[in-house]
This record gives structure tokens, sequence and C-alpha cells, in this order.
């Protein structure tokens, strides 16, 4: 299978933890935590994301950015990354898949995804200011 935006959404929803909702070109998943995943459907990969902190929160960005260049390969399936959302520069953590995938290796990126953000924000406290976090 192939995968869309729309049979995407229909294996999410089937996942009883999320909340699954369009966002323009993407879906947003939630899960039972609080943690917002979105997904991307391109052409031949899927991009899962979710946004850790502003880069405006970070009190040494050098610092910060040589220890995730360090150890973000201790968390599977997941790497970091800057991207500008709105205008602002966020660390954002991510996961990449094939658009052929089998579903529940969709399932086990998000869910990886979700277990990830959690250790990556302990991972990272000390760089970052707590404030406005989320």
């Amino acid at each position: 299978m192939t995968w869309n935006n729309e049979n995407l959404r229909q294996l999410a929803e089937q996942h009883p933890d999320w909340v699954v909702e369009a966002e323009g070109d993407c879906l947003s998943v939630s899960n039972d935590e609080g943690v917002d995943a979105f997904v991307y459907v391109g052409e031949r990969q899927i991009v899962v994301e979710s946004i850790l902190f502003p880069v405006s929160q970070v009190d040494d960005e050098a610092a910060l950015n040589k220890l995730i260049l360090q150890t973000h390969q201790l968390l599977p399936l997941t790497t970091v990354a800057i991207k500008n959302i709105g205008g602002e520069d966020y660390y954002v953590a991510f996961g990449a898949l094939s658009v052929s995938s089998k579903d529940e290796v969709v399932i086990e990126e998000v869910e990886t995804l979700f277990g990830n953000v959690g250790d990556f924000l302990d991972l990272y406290a000390a760089h970052f200011e707590l404030e406005g976090v989320a």
C-alpha cells in the first residue's frame, strides 16, 4: 500500500489513545500524554515530527547543538533538527519512513516519536529555559 493523508488518518484513528485531526497538508496526532506530532505524507516518504522547544529559549546554542550531535542516536528512529515555523526557529524531533511502509511500521514510528520527545526534553533540559516550553 502507498500511504496518503486519508488512509493514514484512518489507520491513526484506530489507535485508541490518539486524537487525529487534519491540519492543512498534514495530520495532527496527539497522544494521551499531551504530546503532539505532525505527520506529512510526501511522494516518497512520510515525515513524523514534534516540536520540542524554541531556539530562542536556549542559553548556549553551540553547546546544545554539539550535545545533540553527540547523543541523538541514543534514541531509536528519531533525530533532532531546527525548523522555522511561523518565522521562529524551533528544535524538532522527527522520523521518516517510506510511503510504502507497513501499517505496523507507521504506528511504531509515531509511538517511538511520542516516547522519544520526553527523553529528548529530559536530555537537553539543562540548555533551555523551562518557562513557556510545551
